[in-house]
């Protein structure tokens, strides 16, 4: 019950950014950009205070997970708490199969949607202003390295903050996911964790899996990206610089 409360005053909080919201915009009349900014940047605090502060820091996390079933055939085992990204994650006794719940996800959720508002309505401000590098190469210069911050700071860093006990439930999880693993004993043999580069391996008796593989390598595709946008950049740039000196001299030549 406290987690479908906190998601209501997150509502109302939203609902009521659109007093203030409405009188600049009568008193001001700003641009579109300007408009969708303010409303990403609303969305993004009132979704991190749901998460964080309604979801943890004035309530006890085992109180926001509550009961999964009314008779408690899945009691609560343990609740891990992550700052940012914001979650509360709710581990029950079946959670082997079927994860964990986060009962603060929608705040989540709504402060993502926040960052994306105010990501793409910054990055047309910049599109729209006049430069010598086009704007599709502008455009992919500023979203590709977005994007590798979005993985590794969405995907990778809060398993890097995960506790042995949680890294523990990861591998089982992993393990159990599967149909014909879930009925069988898993035995971890280890689990090793690095931070440059990310990964989470664990070992079991017939192999070994790195959890974070995956994310890793759309981050090393976006940073590629990234790097192949910003030498267009430079180039565009020194082309142009070359065209406007070969341009006046020309002039003074006439």
């Amino acid at each position: 019950m406290l987690a479908v409360g906190t998601q209501f005053l997150t509502l109302c909080l939203l609902v009521a950014g659109l007093i203030p919201y409405k009188l600049w915009t009568l008193s001001r009349d700003p641009s579109r950009e300007a408009r969708w900014t303010l409303i990403g940047l609303w969305a993004t605090a009132v979704g991190y205070a749901g998460a964080v502060a309604y979801g943890f820091a004035f309530t006890d996390p085992v109180s926001v997970c509550g009961r999964q079933t009314l008779d408690n055939d899945f009691p609560l085992v343990h609740v891990t708490v992550d700052p940012f990204p914001p979650d509360v994650a709710c581990f029950w006794s079946d959670s082997m199969s079927y994860g964990p719940s986060h009962p603060t996800a929608p705040s989540t959720w709504v402060m993502w949607a926040g960052l994306a508002v105010t990501a793409v309505a910054l990055s047309v401000v910049l599109l729209r202003r006049e430069s010598r590098v086009s704007r599709a190469v502008r455009a992919g210069a500023i979203w590709s390295p977005m994007a590798a911050v979005g993985i590794w700071v969405a995907g990778i860093d809060p398993v890097l903050d995960l506790s042995r006990s949680d890294l523990h439930d990861q591998c089982l999880y992993a393990k159990s996911v599967p149909p014909e693993t879930r009925l069988t004993r898993i035995e971890i043999l280890d689990i090793d964790r690095t931070a440059f580069p990310p990964s989470l391996t664990c070992t079991y008796p017939d192999g070994t899996t790195n959890l974070l593989a995956d994310r890793w390598i759309a981050v090393l595709i976006c940073g590629a990206v990234s790097a192949a946008f910003a030498g267009a950049v430079l180039h565009q740039v020194r082309r142009a610089g070359r065209t406007g000196r070969q341009s006046r001299a020309s002039c003074g030549d006439a």
